[in-house]
């Protein structure tokens, strides 16, 4: 049996944690009975209950660097006494010499200036130095999107014929859920009012602060409040609290967390509209959800959005320019015609984003790796 080791590690939940979860239950469904999976996990980590049942590599948590150390030193023996024979990095990397081929999906750009991709000096230089560095010795690469093999090739110089562009996939809870939309009222907050959302760990880069400013400069012609779901920064977290107190609107923006699958489609069947503001995105898995749901979009033209969205979202291209995302918003509260179409429209897109799909794509990159 041909052995592949799946490297699933991620540190806190959020979209891109959730996506290779997804890609990697996929994956188990639709591999042939001669091919094998064994993750590579972390020993405390909460994973989908499917991939609970494989065999596992168990990492402990430790610091950075001696995570860094660990791949180096350790992950090479523990593939080898597995038997390992491809090893996919989902999000972090494997060691430089891990003894067999790599591949590693590659769901962001992972370097660029402090405005397009802000972060602290220390990930900055773990991704923009240390992992793109690994990606430049594997053997394949996987981008989500054709703006990250664009980056990969413009930027790292990577051969197009080293990379597989596969696309994330939409769970089909989402996509039932959409399907099946019956006018039920949903209004998990208990607001008595409707609500934009917005999805996204509430970091710098998906720029929430610019949701909770264009809010502000329609509060007076509609009466929705914003949503806001997704784990917060300690830093971050509180200055959209701050924004949100400065500009009048704190009553109406709702900080809710990190949700679960089941959550998320209520939240999602009960607003009115996505905004998405970030300043870049690979791929962005929260707004593929949205659109499955049936949630018209008005997004941030930044990043793979488009190669998402299509031309089913509406525009905005400047993340820092409150005053357009503002009439953009309250144009399309105010058309029912048009966000009846933009529904629609959503959904009829979101139904190509197939999970089985993206397995599907992976598995001819590690046929055409083990061949070789």
């Amino acid at each position: 049996m041909t052995k592949i080791a799946l490297d699933i590690r991620f540190r806190a939940m959020s979209g891109s944690s959730i996506a290779i979860q997804h890609l990697a239950q996929s994956l188990v469904e639709v591999s042939p009975p001669d091919l094998g999976f064994i993750l590579v996990r972390y020993t405390d980590q909460t994973l989908l209950e499917e991939l609970n049942a494989l065999e596992a590599i168990q990492v402990p948590k430790m610091s950075m660097l001696g995570e860094l150390a660990w791949n180096e030193f350790k992950m090479p023996g523990q593939l080898k006494s597995k038997g390992i024979d491809l090893y996919h990095g989902m999000k972090q990397c494997g060691a430089l010499r891990a003894g067999c081929p790599q591949v590693h999906t590659v769901d962001a750009i992972k370097r660029g200036s402090a405005d397009e991709v802000p972060m602290p000096l220390l990930p900055r230089l773990y991704w923009g130095r240390y992992v793109c560095g690994r990606y430049k010795r594997s053997d394949h690469l996987m981008p989500v999107s054709d703006y990250v093999s664009r980056f990969l090739t413009d930027d790292l110089g990577i051969e197009a014929d080293r990379q597989t562009v596969v696309n994330n996939g939409v769970a089909e809870c989402f996509l039932e859920a959409g399907r099946s939309r019956n006018g039920k009222l949903y209004d998990p907050l208990n607001l008595n009012a409707p609500y934009l959302i917005n999805v996204g760990t509430v970091i710098p880069l998906k720029n929430q602060i610019a949701a909770v400013r264009a809010l502000s400069k329609i509060s007076d012609r509609t009466p929705h409040h914003l949503v806001l779901l997704g784990r917060e920064d300690s830093v971050y977290g509180p200055k959209v609290r701050e924004a949100a107190k400065q500009a009048g609107v704190a009553d109406r923006v709702h900080h809710v967390g990190f949700v679960d699958a089941d959550g998320l489609i209520e939240f999602l069947l009960g607003a009115d509209a996505m905004v998405h503001t970030s300043r870049t995105e690979g791929f962005c898995l929260a707004v593929a959800e949205g659109m499955a749901c049936g949630l018209p979009m008005v997004v941030v033209d930044r990043g793979g959005l488009r190669e998402v969205c299509g031309d089913v979202a509406l525009y905005v291209d400047d993340p820092d320019d409150h005053d357009t995302l503002a009439e953009t918003i309250l144009g399309l509260l105010t058309d029912t015609g048009q966000q009846e179409t933009m529904r629609q429209g959503s959904l009829d897109r979101a139904q190509a984003l197939s999970w089985p799909d993206a397995a599907r794509k992976t598995l001819a990159v590690y046929d055409r790796l083990l061949s070789a």
